[in-house]
């Protein structure tokens, strides 16, 4: 079941998951139709012609890991290039279902790799038989990788089910990253116990029927104190050679064995393999599998804020942002997520792998526990490999090669301490895996979140803003925003110069409303800055009665009187201020606190 399609399934959840939507899409409804239709005949041209040059098996599976990465470049194209997420949005209601939003993007993905199939149905029937329709053939592939995301789907429905029938105040008693983590946690759990009968289900396996190979098997795993359901497993329309172990609980773990297997192997070989699939129950393996799995994506809730802030905070944001046509939104979550995305996929392929490829051995050398040798197991790897045409010095992220598997149980033969020693080495590699994820988990809870956090937030507006400015050069409301921005950060000469190039602009670019802002907001800079010569109070007074005379709002009013208080008239300053008091009365402390400050410095100079 873990092959490298997993790799492309764990692209695309880690994409949807951490991509926003944009305010505004890049293109338009028709536009995005049309270009949605374009990259869908590309990908299924690049498939059909994939799969034409396979002409054998193992070719078709290769080219089915071709269609597989095609899928997911494609989907890349229309996640970020018709801004995906935006036209998902209904789907979230008011950002409570985002789960849903996220299952319609996976089913896009699906729906990309039914194209790849159909591309590829004809040479399948030719290798594997069958005479499937086209609907049915995808039906059956989907049901084939389905599990690989199973657990991710009903993880995300949960969540969303949560967050519909919970109170907000419930959901708030757990501070994030934990309340997702927990909720994930707690499910996955929940999973693992009743996953194994859906999978049977999905992959259409049915009861080994009463009889001799039944009996054999049953009784194998009788002696060995080992109880499950023995089913047999279709795959590939049951012409693959392999087995596997579902499940938690004896009352629901399943063993499956394709029908080639049990036809293709002798007794012995198929007990070995048994005793191999046992081996995996017996050191708890699918435990360990969640635990690792959970571990990581603690880890990751709690440093991958961190990582996204850190990057917005960087030049490298704005630095993207001028040279590629892509909305801020879409941007940022590009940025943040494809480094990220990395991550998980190097985390996969190399640390997950180490373990998976090591559990493997582990299960492996269970064959001496179960029959006293390993020649049976070796013989076994011998007659699949002969069967499948495939090169036993090949490996792959989760198994060791054939010819390295044989090397290591012919050396336990003869030095049975080394079964100890992989014990160990296990043992130690866990211990030492689980102590570097509470380093980093620890590391990042005690860094300063907030601080980065208004860094990035800041880097990711002034960005925004000065994209803007450069898209309309000859606007007068950019300038404005920009130079505001930098005012409320306490950038005061940069808001200076931002305000002058405003006002450099013909009244006609700026509105009444806009001229009003203008001056009122630069009167207050220069009455309130605090670098050194940056303060004019005769200048601010002057730009303070001109928005003044065109609106007689509150704010206006206020920045008025500060500017005559500034100017050594307080009375007329109490006065501007009772006016705007007034018309502001729900913020009557500030104009408290305006008035014992004009009064103040009256008295003291009468």
């Amino acid at each position: 079941m873990l092959s490298v399609q997993l790799f492309f399934f764990l692209g695309v959840i880690f994409l949807l998951a951490g991509t926003s939507a944009p305010e505004t899409p890049g293109l338009s409804a028709s536009s995005s139709l049309a270009f949605g239709a374009l990259i869908c005949l590309v990908h299924l041209l690049a498939s059909r012609r994939a799969f034409a040059s396979a002409h054998s098996p193992g070719a078709w599976f290769r080219a089915e890991r071709q269609a597989f990465a095609l899928a997911f470049a494609s989907f890349v194209a229309l996640l970020y290039g018709l801004d995906l997420k935006y036209w998902l949005q209904p789907l979230t209601f008011f950002d409570k279902t985002e789960g849903l939003a996220d299952l319609a993007g996976l089913a896009l993905f699906f729906a990309l790799l039914s194209l790849s199939w159909l591309a590829g149905r004809s040479r399948f029937q030719v290798f594997f038989g069958g005479a499937l329709s086209p609907p049915a053939f995808v039906w059956q592939q989907t049901r084939q990788n389905l599990p690989l995301v199973l657990p991710w789907i009903l993880i995300a429905v949960a969540v969303d089910v949560l967050r519909l029938l919970l109170p907000e105040a419930l959901l708030s008693l757990v501070p994030a990253p934990w309340d997702e983590f927990l909720v994930f946690a707690l499910f996955l759990a929940f999973l693992l116990i009743l996953l194994p009968p859906l999978i049977l289900r999905l992959w259409a396996c049915r009861p080994i029927p009463e009889g001799p190979f039944r009996m054999r098997i049953a009784a194998f795993c009788a002696a060995q104190n080992f109880r499950a359901g023995l089913y047999f497993w279709p795959l590939m329309g049951g012409q693959a050679l392999t087995a596997a172990i579902l499940g938690l609980l004896p009352r629901l773990r399943y063993l499956l064995f394709t029908p080639a297997l049990a036809e293709t192997l002798g007794e012995a070989e198929l007990q070995s393999v048994i005793a191999h699939e046992i081996g995996h129950v017996y050191h708890h393996h699918l435990l360990w599998y969640a635990a690792i799995f959970c571990g990581f994506s603690l880890t990751l809730a709690v440093l991958a804020p961190l990582a996204q802030s850190w990057i917005m905070a960087s030049t490298l944001f704005p630095l993207m942002m001028r040279y590629l046509p892509l909305s801020p939104e879409t941007l940022a979550d590009a940025i943040t997520a494809v480094p990220l995305l990395a991550l998980v996929l190097l985390y996969f392929r190399f640390v997950f792998g180490f373990f998976l490829r090591n559990f493997e051995r582990q299960a492996d050398s269970h064959v001496f526990r179960a029959l006293g040798t390993a020649g049976p197991l070796v013989s076994a790897f011998f007659v699949i490999a002969r069967a499948c045409g495939g090169r036993r010095e090949r490996h792959n992220w989760h198994h060791f090669s054939l010819d390295e598997r044989v090397a290591w149980l012919n050396r336990c033969e003869s030095e049975p301490a080394l079964v100890g020693a992989q014990h160990r080495r296990i043992r130690r590699a866990l211990a030492l895996y689980f102590l570097i994820l509470a380093c980093l988990c620890g590391l990042g809870l005690l860094a300063d979140r907030e601080s980065l956090a208004a860094r990035a937030e800041n880097q990711y507006t002034e960005t925004v803003l000065q994209a803007a400015v450069q898209r309309s050069p000859e606007g007068c409301e950019p300038l404005l925003d920009l130079a505001d921005f930098y005012a409320e950060t306490g950038r005061e000469s940069a808001a200076l110069s931002g305000y002058e190039a405003a006002l450099s602009r013909p009244e006609g670019q700026c509105g009444k409303a806009l001229r009003v802002r203008l001056w009122n907001n630069l009167a207050w800079l220069l009455l309130s800055a605090e670098t050194p010569g940056l303060r004019n109070r005769e200048r601010a007074l002057s730009l303070a009665d001109r928005a003044a005379a065109l609106a007689q709002n509150a704010p206006v009013l206020d920045t008025l009187a500060t500017a005559l208080w500034a100017n050594e008239r307080p009375d007329l300053a109490l006065h501007i201020l009772d006016r705007a008091a007034r018309l502001d009365p729900q913020h009557v402390q500030h104009y408290d606190a305006q008035r014992k400050r004009f009064r103040g410095r009256w008295l003291a100079n009468p």
